[in-house]
C-alpha cells in the first residue's frame, strides 16, 4: 500500500494537475491526500476521475484558501470519521489486514493558531489499542536541524509539536530524500527550506506493516514536496514481525563506560575490526 500526501497550493492550475496525475500514474497509491486544493467539491469530481479513484472525500475551501482532499482507490475501505478546514479523520482497511485509524492534518501556516490546531491532534488520539497514522504539512519543525535558513525557531514554539508526539505516543517516520520539503524559493540570503510535511505513527501502527518508510518527491508546481508512505506486507494473525534495525542512542554517549564497551567490542577477542553486519547480530 501506498500514500500520497501533497500541499499542491491549488488545483485550479493545469500543470499542478498534471503532476498530481504523473505522481499517481508512476507510484500507484492507493491513498491520496491534498491540501491547499483551493476549489469546490464539483470541481473535485474531475481529479477523482482523472485519478481513476473509486471514492472521495472533500473539505471545500473557504474563499481563496483552503481545501482538502482524501481519495482512495477500490482495494482500501475507508470510513469516514469527522473532518474540519485542518483535518479529515477515518479509518482505513482492506486486503484482510487490521483496519487502523488515519488524521490527514494540514497546519495553520500561522503561529498564533498553532497552539489550538496542537490540542485539537491531542484530542484525536483513539481511546483504544488502535494503529495511528497522521499524515501531512504540519507546518512547524520539531528541531532546528530540519531548518535552514532564515531566523532560529523558538524552543517554546517547537516544544508544543513535541509534547503531541509524547501524548499520543508518536514517532517520526523519517525520510529517504531531501530531509527538506518547504522552500521560500528565495534567490538572495533570505532563502529559508524547512521540514514541514511528514508522518508520524505509534507502536501499533508500527506492527501491521512488517516494513515502512517515507520518500521525499518532487514537484514543479508547489513549494511544498509530495511525501510518499510506502506500507509494505500487512502482517496477518501470529505471523512473526520483522526484526527492527538497530538505532544508536545518543543518551549512550553520557555512560562513562560506554566508550570502552563498544571499543573492545567492535575490535573482537583478535584485535581486529569487525564487520558492521557482525556487530549487529
Amino acid at each position: 500500500m501506498k500514500l500520497l500526501s501533497w500541499n499542491c497550493r491549488g488545483l485550479g492550475n493545469p500543470r499542478t494537475v498534471q503532476d498530481l496525475c504523473s505522481m499517481a500514474e508512476s507510484n500507484k497509491p492507493q491513498l491520496v491526500f491534498i491540501m491547499e486544493t483551493k476549489i469546490r467539491k464539483q470541481k473535485s469530481e474531475r481529479i477523482k476521475r482523472r485519478l481513476a479513484c473509486e471514492g472521495c472525500f472533500v473539505v471545500e475551501a473557504v474563499g481563496k484558501g483552503g481545501g482538502l482532499m482524501l481519495l482512495w482507490d477500490s482495494n482500501v475501505d475507508v470510513e469516514i470519521i469527522n473532518f474540519s478546514q485542518r483535518h479529515i479523520n477515518a479509518w482505513v482497511g482492506g486486503d484482510g489486514g487490521t483496519r487502523w485509524f488515519l488524521t490527514c492534518f494540514y497546519g495553520p501556516p500561522e503561529t498564533v493558531r498553532s497552539k489550538e490546531a496542537w490540542l485539537m491532534l491531542k484530542a484525536m488520539k483513539p481511546r483504544g489499542n488502535e494503529g495511528w497514522l497522521i499524515v501531512g504539512d504540519f507546518n512547524e519543525i520539531l528541531t532546528n536541524d530540519e531548518k535552514w535558513g532564515g531566523k532560529v525557531r523558538p524552543e517554546s514554539q517547537m516544544e508544543l509539536f513535541r509534547e503531541v508526539l509524547r501524548e499520543g505516543n508518536l514517532n517520526d517516520l523519517g525520510w529517504r530524500g531531501d530531509k527538506y520539503t518547504w522552500s521560500n524559493s528565495h534567490t538572495d540570503d533570505t532563502f529559508t527550506k524547512e521540514r514541514l510535511d511528514r508522518a508520524i505513527a505509534n507502536p501499533q501502527w508500527r506492527d501491521i506493516f512488517s516494513e515502512v518508510w517515507v520518500e521525499i518527491m518532487v514537484a514543479r508546481t508547489s513549494d511544498h514536496k509530495p511525501i510518499l508512505v510506502h506500507l509494505n506486507t500487512p502482517i496477518y494473525g501470529n505471523e512473526p514481525l520483522k526484526r527492527m534495525g538497530f538505532k544508536y542512542e545518543a543518551s549512550w554517549a553520557l555512560d562513562e563506560d560506554c566508550g570502552g564497551f563498544l571499543s573492545e567490542i567492535w575490535r573482537g577477542k583478535e584485535g581486529e575490526p569487525r564487520s558492521i553486519i557482525n556487530l549487529l547480530n
